[in-house]
């Protein structure tokens, strides 16, 4: 009996969730995405400190890592149709949508390196997290360089 209640909660929460992103305006979603993407650039800039840093913070490193992998899983779904530059200002390329196969392979891309920096991290091997942070750097490079406008 007690898991049940948990789970309903979880559904429930989930049920929000996807109610909530079906819901939002363009803009909204473009403005979430933005979030989404400062969040994730916060990331990447602790995993670089970290990896410089004479004695470096694991638990940051862990907490970055987490964002990483949460966002390689999730930011798919940051680009619904009707969220690109038809809806308002952004530097989301219509080829996101155009190209849809072209980015989804490079989001795929993305995901599947995103893990190896998790796992570094766990090892504690500063070497194992700088070679991931690259790797994830270049699928980061990949997307930027066909599926984002300048500034």
């Amino acid at each position: 009996m007690s898991y049940k209640v948990p789970f309903f909660v979880l559904v429930l929460t989930s049920a929000a969730a996807s109610i909530t992103a079906i819901a939002a305006t363009p803009a909204e979603t473009q403005k979430a995405r933005h979030e989404h993407y400062e969040e994730l650039g916060d990331a990447f800039k602790s995993v670089r400190d970290q990896t410089k840093a004479d004695t470096p913070d694991w638990a940051a490193l862990r907490k970055a890592a987490d964002v990483v992998q949460k966002a390689s899983q999730d930011q798919i779904q940051w680009f619904p149709k009707g969220s690109g530059p038809e809806a308002g200002k952004t530097r989301a390329l219509p080829e996101i949508w155009t190209k849809a196969a072209d980015f989804e392979a490079a989001m795929k891309m993305f995901e599947e390196r995103a893990p190896a920096l998790g796992a570094a991290v766990k090892a504690k091997d500063v070497a194992a997290v700088d070679k991931a942070f690259k790797a994830l750097g270049g699928s980061c490079k990949n997307c930027h360089d066909n599926f984002r406008g300048p500034e």
